[in-house]
């Protein structure tokens, strides 16, 4: 597709596009995003696409966006929820307990995940970036970005579950 072509097809359809990723997602930002991806990815493949179907093709990109990205917040719940399990609820990060336990958590990233990984766990834990924010920072892509959270928490969980006693 050319890109006056493209240019053509969101001026024609952006506003339904968004209206479903906003009645899907509840999020203007978000929706913006999903619908600006969809865009995106047309200018960027060589997507073939048949002018009569068009807009089905477009709303359905869009539809398929929004469910990934519901998807991934399940995820990230799924994370937050786990994490918060395991931890003790009587020891807050405001605690003495509570520092010397991000002391350690620090060191263990340090001392025992691969610097990718512990750039991806710094980007998203630390300054609360998200996955799709830390994939276009580190230049990968947002499927790595998930394994190597997984990975890293996965491994921390089992570490600290192992050495709880020792705290």
């Amino acid at each position: 597709m050319t890109r006056k072509e493209i240019e053509s097809l969101f001026k024609t359809h952006y506003a339904q596009m968004y209206h479903l990723a906003l009645t899907l997602l509840f999020d203007e930002s978000e929706s913006k995003d999903v619908v600006s991806d969809v865009f995106a990815s047309l200018l960027s493949s060589k997507v073939v696409m048949r002018a009569d179907n068009a807009k089905a093709f477009l709303l359905t990109s869009v539809h398929h966006r929004c469910m990934n990205v519901l998807q991934h917040k399940q995820v990230q719940e799924r994370f937050a929820r786990l994490l918060a399990e395991d931890a003790d609820p009587l020891i807050s990060d405001n605690t003495v307990e509570g520092q010397m336990q991000m002391e350690e958590l620090i060191r263990y990233v340090q001392d025992n995940l691969s610097p990718l990984a512990q750039e991806v766990f710094r980007l998203r834990y630390l300054k609360e970036m998200t996955c799709q924010e830390v994939a276009e920072a580190l230049n990968v892509s947002r499927q790595t970005v998930h394994a190597h959270l997984k990975q890293a928490v996965e491994n921390i969980r089992k570490y600290f579950n192992s050495n709880s006693k020792a705290i």
